[in-house]
């Protein structure tokens, strides 16, 4: 019987060594919020009738022009007397809304970013089995990445792959591996995000640190991947959620490691529900 498991049959995500739960590489690096603050409360003061919330640090800036200063007082006072024929329960409603817009809007760019992720593991899995498509059969939005790959990547080493540590007790799945035309062998994220973050970088060291262990696994255990001897020498993430898509690369190996195992001493020592 394999010693490493991975079950997701009532959405648990859970990897098992030896029936024992492992930490999971996202949890790990979930510690870390993501620098979306400003974000959140910009969805917030939209419920208020502030249609453009960059434009309140061009105000305070006094970067903005008279005509969209002007804009948004009208915008402002069309909404003020929309509040002043509220009821305190139609006003409450309201609060609330703007307190869980960011709730809404995540749910709602997860269920898209769910579906471009699916795309982009189509296309890898179409690409390993040698069925190469034309960029037009998927999806427009992953067409700069499928651009890139072509020209960039050698051959892929994974796609979709589980792997563990069993010096660390974590467990995860990453998206991709592959080795470019120079050599280079680097470890690929696909993330729903405008722009790469640090945190999700030192993710896909957590991922080296595993593989670079023990290699690479099926769900139900069995190895398919070894790096025999080889190192592991980039991080890439693709902000699919970006205009034009192209991987953004982190060559700090080292770096990436102790900030992931800084994670995982911080995840330790958090309390849980």
């Amino acid at each position: 019987m394999n010693r490493y498991k991975y079950t997701d049959e009532k959405r648990e995500h859970l990897h098992t060594l030896e029936g024992q739960p492992l930490i999971g590489t996202s949890s790990v690096s979930n510690v870390l919020a993501k620098p979306l603050t400003w974000w959140a409360s910009g969805l917030a003061v939209k419920e208020f009738g502030c249609q453009n919330p960059k434009l309140l640090t061009l105000i305070k800036n006094k970067d903005a022009s008279e005509e969209q200063e002007r804009e948004h007082m009208v915008n402002l006072g069309v909404m003020q007397e929309k509040i002043k024929q509220m009821t305190v329960e139609e006003y409450a409603k309201l609060v609330d809304s703007a307190y869980r817009a960011h709730t809404k809007e995540l749910k709602k760019k997860a269920g898209e970013g769910t579906d471009l992720h699916a795309e982009l593991e189509r296309f890898v899995k179409d690409e390993i089995a040698g069925e190469q498509r034309i960029p037009e059969a998927y999806n427009i939005r992953i067409l700069p990445f499928i651009s890139w790959a072509r020209e960039n990547i050698k051959r892929y080493l994974w796609s979709e792959m589980n792997c563990y540590s069993e010096k660390y007790w974590i467990g995860g799945i990453t998206d991709l591996g592959y080795e470019k035309h120079d050599g280079t062998i680097g470890i690929m994220d696909f993330k729903s995000s405008k722009e790469a973050y640090l945190s999700q970088f030192w993710q896909c060291a957590g991922y080296d640190l595993q593989i670079s262990e023990n290699g690479g696994y099926t769900a139900s255990g069995d190895k398919v991947f070894g790096l025999g001897g080889r190192k592991i020498t980039e991080y890439a993430i693709l902000p699919f959620g970006m205009e034009n898509p192209y991987p953004q690369f982190n060559v700090d190996i080292e770096g990436g490691r102790e900030a992931f195992l800084c994670e995982l001493t911080l995840y330790k020592k958090m309390p849980r529900d």
